[in-house]
């Protein structure tokens, strides 16, 4: 950075203060600056300076390691967590879906052949598969050409609607 000459100084100053403290702050300044390029710092010795660098590299291989040991931590405590977790939701789970369903299902069910003549419930639902079954096959001869109840409806839903439009 270049430094501003005297006469610079000098009018950067007298905005701040009056001519003759200027001038005097401007001299003061100069000598200063001649004082500190005639007697620079001095310089660390080289052995204080590998002491210093040797220091610093200890303190850092040793912020280093905790930070290593403060990862390794946090990321042992997470996988016992989700192990942790993950054995209680298996046994959760586990068991209770087993107990359960072999709990519904009376033992003389299980000891039978006959599984639908056992349960009222299972002949209930055989009975309501048949009907679902001979409706679909009414629906399926209709399609193919025969008769069924699906197609009944059709035709008294389209002599309805033209009797509609002709008033």
């Amino acid at each position: 950075m270049r430094e501003p000459s005297n006469e610079n100084l000098r009018e950067l100053l007298a905005k701040f203060m009056d001519e003759g403290a200027a001038g005097r702050a401007a001299e003061d300044i100069e000598r200063g600056d001649e004082l500190l390029r005639k007697w620079s710092a001095p310089q660390p010795s080289e052995a204080a300076l590998a002491e210093v660098k040797r220091k610093m590299a200890i303190a850092l291989r040793r912020r280093r390691a905790i930070t290593s040991q403060r990862r390794i931590t946090a990321a042992a405590a997470v996988a016992a967590v989700l192990v942790v977790v993950s054995a209680v939701a298996l046994r959760l789970f586990e068991r209770r879906p087993m107990e359960r369903t072999v709990a519904t299902i009376p033992e003389r069910i299980w000891e039978s052949s006959d599984i639908a003549a056992d349960d009222a419930d299972i002949t209930v639902l055989a009975a309501e598969i048949d009907t679902i079954e001979n409706e679909l096959s009414g629906v399926e001869l209709y399609d193919n050409g025969g008769n069924g109840a699906v197609g009944d409806f059709e035709m008294e839903l389209i002599e309805t609607s033209g009797d509609f439009w002709k008033g």
